[in-house]
Order: C-alpha cells, then sequence, then structure tokens
C-alpha cells in the first residue's frame, strides 16, 4: 500500500464552506436593508419637525397659514423635486423666510418622496392644516396619526397648530 499525502480540499468540504458563506451574505444584506429603511423614516421624520417649525414661526410672526391655490388631490407639494402641477407659490411665499432650502427626499419615487401641505380636509373628522407624509413599514406615524396602510407604505398626517 502507498501512502498519499492528502492535499487540498474535498469537494463536499468547498460545498458546505460556500454554502455558510451563501447564508450570512444573506443574513447581513436582510440587516442592512432594514437599517437603510429606518434610517429614511428618521429622515423624513426630522423633514416633518423642520416643516412643523416653519409653519409655527410663520404663525408666530402674526401670520395665518396659507391657503393653497392649487385644487389636487394632495394639495401643495412642499419638495424641491415637485412636479410642476404640485408647486404651489402661496405656500412657498408663506414658508421662504423660514425654511431656506426646501427637503429633498428621494427613496424610490413616487409620493412617497414628498410632502405635502393640505387644508380644508378633515382627517380622523378634524378639519385644518395638516402635513402628509409616507413612512415605509414597520414604523409609526407618530408624532403624527395614521391615514391609511398598504404593503409597502404607511401614509401618516400631522396637524399644525
Amino acid at each position: 500500500m502507498t501512502n498519499r499525502i492528502k492535499k487540498g480540499f474535498t469537494l463536499i468540504e468547498l460545498l458546505v464552506v460556500i454554502a455558510i458563506i451563501g447564508l450570512l451574505a444573506s443574513i447581513v444584506l436582510v440587516s442592512v436593508n432594514s437599517v437603510r429603511r429606518k434610517a429614511r423614516n428618521a429622515t423624513k421624520l426630522e423633514t416633518i419637525h423642520t416643516l412643523i417649525n416653519a409653519f409655527n414661526l410663520g404663525l408666530s410672526d402674526g401670520g395665518s397659514l396659507p391657503v393653497p391655490s392649487l385644487s389636487t388631490f394632495f394639495g401643495a407639494c412642499l419638495n424641491a423635486n415637485c412636479p410642476e402641477g404640485q408647486i404651489d407659490a402661496t405656500v412657498d411665499a408663506f414658508l421662504a423666510p423660514y425654511l431656506p432650502q426646501k427637503p429633498l427626499i428621494s427613496s424610490g419615487g413616487g409620493a412617497s418622496d414628498k410632502f405635502y401641505y393640505v387644508t380644508s380636509i378633515a382627517f380622523n373628522g378634524v378639519p385644518g392644516a395638516y402635513i402628509m407624509y409616507w413612512l415605509e413599514p414597520p414604523a409609526s406615524c407618530d408624532p403624527g396619526t395614521l391615514n391609511s396602510l398598504t404593503a409597502n407604505w404607511l401614509q401618516c398626517q400631522i396637524k399644525i397648530d
């Protein structure tokens, strides 16, 4: 009998290592996507606080909340990347002294990246002025309230006092 020195790995050993690496990589990717979603939601909530502060500063300077001249479903878009038909000059002029730069959020496009200022619509039976925004689940609309829920988005609104 000859003694053979075993060099290298068997095919089974290599396949097991590759399977383990693939499993670990998929777990890391899921975790990264969850963290990215939470970061996008945190950015949107911080922007909501900035918008609320801008509206409240306008009110404290003796003004009254603007009435959008638009008749769109969503109202006046408050973002820097709004579609042409959703920009309201009255709302923009009201916010200009208190909001030097309009927010720019980009997380997939569509209404989910926008903040809308809406008046004369009663959410949950309470008439007033609101900011509508969207978050990715799982999330909470705090400090606002939930308006509707889909598999991909929470539509939230917060009342401007």
